[in-house]
């Protein structure tokens, strides 16, 4: 079913996969200061977002969205829409750092609006396995904000497995108010093969049921992106936030004619949400 596939879509769009990766701007959305709770701590974001209806769609669609954190001290459980991953790293360096394992689930392409897209074959979902890190510091320009670095690296298992992703970037968050976090992030993905193969290439076949010319995608950088994360806490507990991202395919992927001739190489992302904080 269509909106099946676009809700799965845009949690996983709004959590960190297919493009601006982008509600992690602010893993703590309290709106207070950005230092970390001790003890047993948690929050859950449910809202709405308007994503691409494929990686490389110029067609929008509204979708649900939900991610949420457990924490015990610096040691957290976190899902992104369908990625979970774990920190795993006690607090023992002079400085920041989180790593640990992730597990998501990839879907696939079918039921797009796009006519030619829709005549490919159907590019079916699979498991992703693979770990993150994230080093970070504090009080750089204000106490408590925070300037750090991540990369979290995705490789298909299973049957169905459908390559590599390889994401990294900066990001800077702070309160420039009582009870606001801002957040800054940029983004840029490397595919392998087997990934943009499965995604942007179109073979003989394809070609001859969607229309489109014959494309052979070799993995390469396959995006850059920007996004900014704002929060509001209304009290402790409850408040809201906002997310607006876009990302450019670039490469192999941009120059498909999947993107080129039948989608976007501009992909645009704007979610809001409901914060529950505890």
């Amino acid at each position: 079913m269509r909106m099946g596939r676009l809700v799965q879509l845009g949690c996983a769009l709004t959590a960190g996969l297919c493009l601006v990766s982008s509600a992690a701007l602010a893993d703590d959305t309290s709106g207070g200061p950005l230092e970390p709770p001790k003890g047993l701590h948690g929050r859950v974001n449910v809202g709405g977002a308007f994503v691409p209806d494929y990686e490389g769609s110029e067609d929008y669609q509204p979708v649900p969205t939900i991610s949420g954190q457990l924490a015990y001290d610096e040691f957290y459980i976190e899902a992104r829409g369908p990625t979970l991953r774990a920190n795993v790293m006690p607090k023992i360096l002079p400085f920041g750092l989180e790593f640990g394992p992730s597990l998501g689930y990839r879907f696939g392409r079918d039921d797009v609006k796009n006519d030619q897209v829709d005549a490919l074959r159907d590019v079916d979902g699979s498991v992703a396995a693979g770990a993150f890190a994230k080093i970070y510091t504090n009080g750089l320009l204000q106490e408590g904000d925070e300037l750090a670095f991540e990369v979290e690296g995705l490789t298909g298992v299973g049957t169905e497995r459908n390559g590599t992703l390889i994401q990294f970037g900066p990001s800077y968050r702070f309160s420039p108010f009582e009870r606001m976090q801002m957040g800054f992030r940029a983004s840029a993905t490397w595919a392998d093969d087997r990934y943009n193969e499965t995604f942007f290439s179109v073979d003989d076949i394809n070609s001859a049921r969607s229309g489109l010319s014959i494309y052979d995608a070799k993995g390469g950088l396959n995006n850059v992106g920007l996004s900014t994360n704002l929060s509001y806490m209304l009290n402790e507990n409850w408040g809201v936030s906002a997310t607006v991202g876009v990302t450019k395919l670039v490469g192999d992927a941009a120059d498909s004619p999947i993107v080129d001739d039948a989608g976007s190489d501009i992909q645009g992302l704007a979610t809001l949400g409901v914060v529950y904080s505890f």
